[in-house]
């Protein structure tokens, strides 16, 4: 009897332990976790990414990126003054406290933005750049969808609860990754423990900068609404990863999770030495520079943000102005404007118009690996396992393509494939799949499968 008492009692802690393991997933409709790799984007940790939640202070971080952005294109310095109007002074806390008819530099803005999340101030940074809050966010908006936020809307620029103001943890992470990439000189910001202004000195709400080994922000944001939510970055031997927990409980209990999740990322890092190394890629940013977007846009070439869009828009309008159009585009960019990524997609698409020098040819080159998921019967059932692979792979930002081949006996396979690959990428991406149990190899475009 008693040994039958026993094994009731072990399964009964097994299960109420295993209860707690999963508690934030199953007991909390808040709560969301993800985690990438900062560097290659592969997803290596996800719980209802992709549900809404509220951002909160979140927010900020694309108020930043806006900011950022100005600051690059040149229409404000670290200097310039940011005028406190009435509407930006009556916020409700968290606030700097500015007045009314004041002013305070960029940097001080970004300062408050990041360590003391003011809602004061963001409004000041919104008015500046978009003319009034709302209209700011309506930009802000615009931009989370050019760089891949699909399901987040912006209200305003703090992140003052509104029921329409909603976001994802895989487009937070996403934002994170932006705000890494493609403003690298100002990211230093997101790891100030403290700032002074006014005889003040304000100390950062981020525990996890002060606390884990290798953290450097990015952001926190609390309202009743969303929970305790937290975006981080956080570097160890090489391996930057950029994690997103919203709807904790507590901050402690957030980032208590957000502790665990990453430890134990990076000691699956540690076990997959090779498989990392090949992950370890700097993916670039899908965009032009707003320096270069503002020459284009004086030439009067296409005023579109992605240069893959572009080509895509002057093909549809005007086929037999691709050319001319895209000749325009490459004559005004320089090596910083279009990262290898761009130059390689453009080269691919323009490899016959006459426009494209050696060097886009080895572009081209390099990025002419893929990963095939398998040859299908039909079109769409070789589309509905490409996608299926795609997502379940963590590959969903990868170009894919669906080519009908001729077999010898006449009839037709559909083969599946993610492309545009350089090889170490196709490598990394076909074991990511194989881990998953999914069939796949590694194709090169100029000479069949490899090994």
């Amino acid at each position: 009897m008693s040994m039958v008492f026993c094994r009731v009692t072990l399964i009964a802690f097994m299960l109420v332990f295993s209860a707690g393991l999963t508690a934030p997933a199953h007991a909390n409709s808040k709560y969301a976790a993800f985690v990438i790799h900062a560097d290659s984007g592969d997803i290596l940790f996800d719980r209802y990414s992709t549900s809404r939640r509220y951002p909160a202070s979140l927010t900020k971080m694309m108020t930043l990126y806006l900011l950022f952005e100005e600051l690059e294109a040149g229409g404000l310095t670290m200097s310039s003054k940011l005028t406190v109007s009435k509407t930006a002074a009556g916020q409700p806390p968290s606030k700097l406290g500015v007045k009314a008819g004041s002013t305070i530099s960029v940097e001080t803005a970004i300062e408050a933005l990041v360590v003391k999340s003011a809602n004061d101030v963001a409004v000041v940074v919104a008015e500046k750049l978009g003319g009034s809050e709302w209209r700011f966010a309506r930009k802000m908006t615009t931009k989370a969808r050019a760089i891949g936020m699909s399901r987040t809307t912006f209200r305003n620029a703090s992140g003052l609860p509104n029921s329409k103001q909603v976001t994802t943890a895989r487009d937070m992470a996403t934002l994170g990754q932006r705000l890494m990439q493609d403003f690298p000189q100002y990211f230093h910001y997101f790891s100030a423990k403290s700032f002074s202004w006014n005889g003040k000195t304000y100390r950062t709400h981020n525990s996890l900068v002060k606390t884990y080994t290798g953290a450097d922000g990015i952001k926190t944001g609390y309202t009743r609404r969303s929970g305790f939510n937290l975006v981080t970055t956080v570097e160890r031997n090489g391996q930057r990863l950029i994690g997103v927990v919203l709807g904790g409980r507590s901050s402690r209990s957030r980032d208590r999770h957000m502790r665990d999740i990453l430890s134990r990322t990076f000691a699956s890092i540690k076990a997959k030495p090779t498989l990392v190394a090949a992950l370890h890629r700097k993916k670039p940013t899908p965009r032009l520079k707003p320096t270069l977007l503002a020459a284009l846009n004086a030439k009067g070439a296409l005023p579109a943000a992605n240069p893959i869009a572009l080509v895509a828009e002057a093909t549809k309008s005007n086929p037999a102005n691709q050319s001319d159009r895209l000749g325009v585009l490459i004559a005004a960019a320089d090596t910083d404007d279009f990262n290898e990524y761009q130059l390689a997609k453009l080269a691919a698409l323009t490899v016959d118009s006459g426009f494209v020098g050696e060097g886009d040819r080895q572009l081209v080159d390099e990025f002419s690996w893929g990963v095939q998921i398998g040859a299908y019967s039909s079109k769409p059932l070789a589309q509905k396992e490409l996608e299926e692979a795609a997502f379940n792979g963590g590959l969903m930002n990868h170009q894919r393509n669906v080519a009908p081949t001729m077999r010898d006996d006449g009839s037709v396979l559909y083969r599946a494939r993610i492309t545009q690959l350089s090889e170490i990428e196709a490598a990394a991406a076909c074991a990511s799949l194989q881990d998953k149990g999914m069939q796949c190899f590694v194709v090169s475009h100029k000479g069949g499968i490899t090994n």
